[in-house]
């Protein structure tokens, strides 16, 4: 009597398990190879995903076959719950610039959390009757449409898997429907002892592979981000991983800001003229320029103008967003201590307002690039035009450099290319293939020619004789790799390293191999116009640096701090003491799904700390460019080096921090911009 009336229970409990281990393995399976490991970290995140779903179900079963008002009131405390949920997830999913200004934003929040509530009832609803089904007919048509739910399920947790924080929620139903699906027809099967049985031995090898919560951590998203495990893990797990960072000078006093006035690097005169043309482009990967689609060139005009200037070949952006990458690239700071700062800090711009007759900035008329933020901070006072494509970018700097060679005004331009961001669209011109990874390519192409224009006409118009031309990318871009496509969370290569080219009349081509980030650009743009570069920033003029240097190293960060949170609190005027010690937490623990993380590049290694877990994986490029192999264990005087070598630039980074603090506490703050 006693184990038959166990059976029931271990059924459901095993039909839930399997269910969530099969959920796991349909994400997994197309889209990475299944190793041994693997499996067993699998069925420990299977497990974890499995102690709600068992209790859902179970309810699930109970109130089938209870009154009516009882399967009413569960129901109502069902889309009560969902609506609960919902209302912090979807102000998440409505962070982006699209619904930052949206002037009805909060009545858009409503009708999403309701519409998440109602399905949530109806999702309840729907396990009721499937558990209330007795006729195999029934049942079979119950499994087959709860199939096709739980794929569409999947598809959207792939399709939007950067925000992981809210779609790892469609993993709950998705998980308690695939139990389901294994649960009923089994219940009444005689083969029942089979189910528990793969569930046990599922168990017990989970419980022989020792799940390790670095798992989570560094970014194995192509096994969390499908599993119920990985919402448990994101919301509970990861973010008590973090370790409290000491913050202080070790009594030291902060030095004096001296700034530094570099010599002319390429021998113009005190009185010459000096303008500066800056091109960037989104979401440019370095390992795309150069590369060939059957036989036909994706960059042709970039290859050819790189081998033409001092083109940087182990170039890394400072962070995988464009804000945060661009600010680093005209302030020379670092992403954390743009974040700190205790005021929006000076860019090369405002530096070099009196020094130039005209400031240009030619930027995408896209949501992102429509935020007070840019305005306020990248472009503060410039004259600043919105271009919806890149071929009318290209027209509009053209026109308005014509303009400033008629009035023989000097400039300061920057003009911002974002076609290879996504959603990638192909090109007539440009066709590669099918697929969102050649579509990519063919708008980097696009983007391409028309870099290809714009040097042409400043060639033809005799700009490059007195003009330091500086091209790089924000930050890369992921084309599947560990399953993801975008920017953001990672720091492997192809996310960090970039194309950074220079171009000017007495600048001999080259190819430095030394190490550099895009923090270096500020230096470097104040250098060439002879203006004083700040000694408080760790960043170095391009032309100062030795470019047989081997192991210069470059560094990386990612934090989670995204959409409405981060502009929200970017373009704060002003912070004190404890509001930049809260700030400096909230680098150093995980949140809505990301993992803190700093890297450094260099030479052939580079090494990247997932911070909330204290775990560190190391890549050696010659052996393994793509950074598939983490050689750690294997290497670990290199790992221990470069350990080291991150560790003491996060210190020194905190110090310039708290001495930027204390230095501003004596001074007027900047108004709050308008």
């Amino acid at each position: 009597m006693r184990s038959k009336s166990l059976a029931p229970m271990l059924t459901l409990w095993a039909s839930a398990y399997l269910g969530c281990t099969l959920f796991l393995l349909a994400g997994l399976v197309p889209q990475a190879s299944l190793s041994i490991e693997l499996l067993g970290q699998l069925c420990w995140l299977a497990l974890i995903g499995s102690i709600p779903t068992t209790l859902l179900l179970s309810a699930a079963s109970r109130v089938a076959h209870a009154p009516s008002a009882a399967i009413a009131a569960s129901t109502v405390a069902v889309l009560m719950f969902g609506v609960t949920i919902g209302w912090e997830h979807t102000d998440f999913l409505r962070s982006g610039p699209r619904w930052m200004l949206h002037p009805q934003r909060q009545e858009a929040r409503i009708a999403m959390v309701s519409a998440l509530g109602v399905l949530a009832a109806g999702g309840w609803l729907w396990l009721i009757f499937g558990a209330r089904a007795e006729r195999r007919l029934w049942i079979a048509a119950w499994i087959v449409f709860t199939l096709i739910v739980v794929g569409i399920l999947m598809a959207a947790i792939g399709r939007y898997r950067a925000y992981d924080y809210s779609t790892a929620q469609l993993v709950f139903p998705a998980g308690v429907l695939s139990g389901a699906i294994v649960y009923l027809p089994s219940r009444e099967s005689r083969h029942w002892p089979v189910v528990v049985g793969i569930a046990v031995a599922c168990l017990l090898y989970g419980a022989g592979s020792r799940f390790a919560p670095a798992l989570v951590a560094t970014g194995q998203r192509e096994v969390t981000a499908h599993s119920r495990a990985a919402a448990l893990m994101t919301l509970y797990v990861l973010p008590h991983l973090g370790r409290e960072e000491s913050w202080s000078t070790g009594g030291k006093a902060c030095p004096e800001p001296r700034p530094v006035i570099e010599q002319s690097p390429i021998g113009i005169e005190p009185g010459g003229r000096r303008n500066v043309i800056i091109v960037t482009v989104d979401a440019l990967r370095e390992d795309v320029v150069g590369m060939e689609v059957d036989g036909r060139p994706v960059t042709p005009e970039l290859a050819r103008l790189a081998k033409a200037g001092v083109s940087f070949t182990n170039a890394t952006s400072t962070y995988p967003a464009t804000l945060f990458a661009m600010g680093s690239a005209f302030t020379g700071l670092s992403p954390a201590e743009l974040y700190l700062s205790p005021a929006l800090p000076d860019t090369i711009f405002t530096r070099s307002r009196a020094y130039v007759d005209r400031q240009l900035a030619i930027l995408p008329d896209v949501s992102w690039f429509r935020l007070p933020i840019i305005e306020q901070f990248l472009v503060p006072g410039v004259e600043t035009a919105l271009a919806p494509t890149d071929t009318a970018a290209t027209d509009t700097l053209i026109a308005s450099l014509r303009a400033a060679r008629e009035e023989d005004a000097s400039v300061m331009a920057w003009i911002h290319y974002y076609g290879p961001h996504d959603p990638y669209q192909p090109h007539r011109a440009f066709p590669f293939g099918k697929g969102k990874k050649n579509a990519y390519l063919s708008e980097v192409a696009h983007f391409d020619r028309e870099l290809g224009r714009v040097i042409e006409y400043l060639d033809d118009d005799g700009w490059l004789e007195d003009t330091l031309v500086v091209f790089f990318s924000d930050h890369g871009e992921a084309l599947g790799e560990k399953s993801y496509w975008g920017h953001h969370v990672y720091l492997n290569g192809w996310m960090v390293d970039v194309p950074l080219v220079l171009w000017h009349a007495k600048l001999s081509p080259a190819e430095p191999r030394v190490g550099v980030s895009l923090a270096d650009v500020a230096p470097t743009v104040l250098h060439f116009l002879g203006l004083p570069t700040p000694s408080d920033i760790a960043a170095q003029s391009l032309f100062t640096v030795d470019p047989n240097l081997p192991n210069r190293p470059s560094f990386s960060e990612a934090f989670p701090v995204r959409g409405r949170e981060l502009f929200d609190r970017f373009r704060l005027p002003a912070l004190d003491d404890a509001s930049i010690r809260a700030r400096l937490r909230g680098t150093r623990a995980a949140s809505k799904g990301y993992e803190p993380k700093g890297a450094i590049t260099r030479g052939r290694y580079r090494l990247i700390h997932h911070r909330g877990a204290n775990t560190t994986l190391l890549y050696d490029h010659e052996t393994d460019p793509n950074e598939h192999l983490d050689v750690g264990a294997s290497n670990r005087e290199a790992n221990e080096l470069l350990q080291g070598e991150l560790e003491r630039w996060e210190q020194e980074q905190l110090r310039r921090i708290e001495c930027r603090l204390r230095l501003t506490e004596d001074r007027p703050l900047k108004p709050r911009p308008r």
